[in-house]
């Protein structure tokens, strides 16, 4: 019966050797990210904290970690991050998702284009027209009836997201 417990805890041993990622590599967000290159959002590989502590920091200054505390708000749950080029980029969103990839679109959609045919020479386009499920990297208006691209509000980096809202951090 010894000898048949001891085969079956090697087994497993085994089993969760073979399974196991790479000894510091799944549960660190640095050696993730620079084993993985790019990727838009950790994925099962990295099995480390969803947003490490020192990342909270990396982001935040102490006064405001110390406001959102006292608040009762955890401060990580609006740092979002994601690889590119073997380094961590993070982004910290308030209520709107703000840190996906940008709407990169100058064709008006039917909505906007609706509303320009009823809001002529509105200045701004709300986002509850626009769409705010992504970022939006152009400042829509109408002239007249017709939907115009007055400025654009970010620029995109290497992987579709807007560069002036992610920041490049280590610990």
């Amino acid at each position: 019966m010894r000898s048949l417990v001891v085969a079956a805890f090697a087994a497993l041993a085994l089993f969760a050797s073979c399974h196991a990622a790479p000894a510091g590599l799944a549960n660190d967000a640095v050696a993730y990210c620079k084993a993985t290159g790019n990727i838009d959002a950790p994925d099962k590989a990295y099995g480390g904290p969803a947003v490490p502590g020192w990342m909270v920091k990396a982001l935040y200054t102490p006064e405001e970690i110390k406001a959102q505390t006292a608040a009762g708000v955890d401060p990580s749950r609006a740092i979002v991050w994601r690889c590119m080029g073997g380094k961590i980029w993070a982004c910290v969103q308030g209520n709107a998702p703000i840190c996906g990839k940008a709407d990169q679109y100058k064709t008006p959609t039917k909505a906007i284009r609706e509303f320009c045919a009823s809001q002529p020479n509105a200045e701004v386009i709300p986002l509850s027209v626009i769409g705010h499920e992504n970022p939006m990297i152009y400042d829509w208006s109408c002239k007249g009836k017709q939907p115009t691209i007055g400025k654009q509000i970010f620029t995109v980096d290497a992987r579709g997201f807007p560069a002036e809202l992610w920041k490049a951090i280590a610990p």
